[in-house]
């Protein structure tokens, strides 16, 4: 099973590098986050002409996330209501016949600290956490996206750059390491961490000077992660004509 996982900063704009992306990779699972349309045909429309069934929450302008699917014939969705209350970010398929949930996360910024924002960002992660907390219970776990949180200082190339920001705060790291508490496992914390950056600001050709950070994730279950036959950070979409400022990341996994 090849999951991709993408943050495209507008579908409308990104469609032709997506569209590239399926074409080269093929994966079974595609989680979007960031869609920007609240026009549900635009998502329905692309998916089904590429072959895949999908479901998504829109929200016009900002957020919005999709997953897309083939290859899959016991799917089911769960709908965890209180995460998409006030945004669209996030949808949760449950893959039947594998007992293991997908869920797709755009997380709220939170900047800056100490306004509704930032309260919105640890509501949101907290309410999260409980949502981990049932599903492992039952299933296996692939939480994947945008996370907003830059874990470790190594997890940007100058840290010192984002004293301030709420994707460093204490509160934001804190919930992050309570998933990973789960027993989830981030399979790319064990690569170099240069080659694993996954933003890279728009600003002053941050790419190029590959002066990026890390805030995309995929956090597995022990047994998925037994089972990993590959794990990439796609950076040639960041280098494309037109590219979002997040780079696809890929599992691929042997179950």
């Amino acid at each position: 099973m090849k999951i991709i996982s993408w943050n495209v900063n507008s579908i409308r704009a990104r469609e032709p590098l997506v569209e590239k992306l399926i074409q080269k990779e093929n994966p079974d699972i595609l989680c979007l986050q960031e869609l920007k349309t609240e026009d549900k045909n635009i998502i329905d429309n692309f998916f089904k002409l590429h072959g895949y069934e999908n479901i998504s929450v829109t929200q016009k302008a900002y957020n919005g996330v999709a997953i897309g699917y083939k290859n899959q014939n016991t799917i089911r969705t769960i709908d965890l209501d209180n995460l998409n209350t006030l945004q669209a970010r996030n949808n949760c398929i449950l893959i039947e016949n594998k007992k293991t949930v997908i869920l797709n996360c755009y997380f709220p910024n939170g900047n800056p600290i100490g306004t509704d924002k930032f309260e919105l960002k640890t509501n949101w992660m907290e309410a999260m956490l409980e949502h981990l907390k049932e599903l492992k219970r039952e299933y296996n776990v692939i939480i994947t996206g945008d996370f907003n949180v830059i874990p470790h200082d190594l997890d940007a190339h100058d840290i010192k750059k984002y004293k301030n920001d709420a994707l460093v705060s204490k509160e934001a790291r804190k919930f992050f390491f309570s998933y990973k508490n789960l027993d989830l496992i981030d399979p790319f914390e064990f690569q170099d961490k240069v080659s694993t950056y996954t933003f890279f600001d728009y600003k002053t050709y941050k790419f190029g000077k590959n002066e990026g950070i890390r805030i995309d994730f995929f956090l597995i279950s022990p047994y998925l992660f037994k089972n990993i036959k590959s794990t990439r950070v796609l950076k040639e979409y960041r280098d494309m004509e037109r590219p979002s400022d997040h780079c696809p990341i890929l599992l691929e996994l042997d179950i």
